[in-house]
């Protein structure tokens, strides 16, 4: 049974690629005009996975996506690569010369404020213009590749400040009329809760615009993904975004 934060989440990503409601939850191949580009989506609990792009990309999306067994299940939001990585993987060269990066796959994951755990700690509060240097401080101490990944680019942020240093930060933005988080935790005070504990302040923030918010995750960032569980954010589904360039596809 489909719950309230399903709903939501599935009401935006219908608006957010222009697809029917319904075909999140059936699944299948559909045309989205103008897309410059293929997406591939496991929603949980969906007949099978969602495949979308321009009309010259179907033949290739219908010799693999459709033909693909299998229902995403919650188990899905577990494994390491997610139900997605070998069919974009297909799906790319399957492609041929149109493929371009495949980005992904992504878990997404949505909290409620029913779901959101009530991980507070004192030294955790809301930043201000005159904390700026601190972020900066800490993205100097963070590897280019994680910092760019985190989204950590400004406020609104939450942060655990300790002894006037920022040791995990969380910045809330907005994506597309949705709450989205980014997170990031300084190497050397990782494995102590704080992600959790920042990613919950933001949250909360962010339930205040909207009754969901969301995170999202590389898949191949499983320490990301477990923060997110652990904070009370459900899977709702993996993605995945292969550019096309400007030959027909095969």
């Amino acid at each position: 049974m489909m719950t309230d934060w399903q709903r939501e989440a599935g009401a935006w990503w219908s608006q957010r690629l222009g697809l029917p409601r319904a075909a999140l939850g059936s699944g299948g191949i559909y045309v989205v005009p103008g897309s410059g580009h293929v997406g591939l989506m496991a929603v949980t609990g969906a007949d099978r996975p969602l495949g979308y792009g321009p009309a010259r990309a179907l033949p290739a999306l219908r010799r693999t996506v459709s033909g693909s067994p299998g229902r995403p299940g919650e188990e899905d939001g577990l494994l390491p690569g997610g139900p997605l990585e070998a069919m974009a993987a297909r799906v790319s060269t399957a492609l041929g010369s149109s493929a371009g990066p495949v980005i992904g796959p992504a878990w997404y994951g949505y909290a409620t404020a029913a779901s959101l755990t009530s991980e507070r700690s004192p030294a955790v509060r809301a930043l201000s213009p005159a904390d700026l240097p601190m972020l900066a401080r800490l993205h100097e101490q963070t590897p280019a590749a994680e910092r760019e990944e985190s989204g950590t680019t400004g406020l609104p942020a939450f942060g655990y400040v300790s002894r006037d240093a920022l040791l995990a930060v969380a910045c809330l933005g907005v994506w597309h009329e949705m709450p989205t988080l980014g997170v990031l935790t300084h190497p050397r005070h990782r494995g102590r809760g704080l992600a959790r504990a920042v990613v919950a302040a933001a949250a909360q923030a962010g339930l205040g615009r909207r009754t969901v918010v969301q995170y999202r995750a590389w898949r191949s960032n499983g320490a990301s993904i477990a923060v997110a569980r652990r904070t009370g954010f459900q899977h709702y589904c993996d993605g995945v975004v292969i550019d096309l360039d400007d030959q027909t596809a095969r």
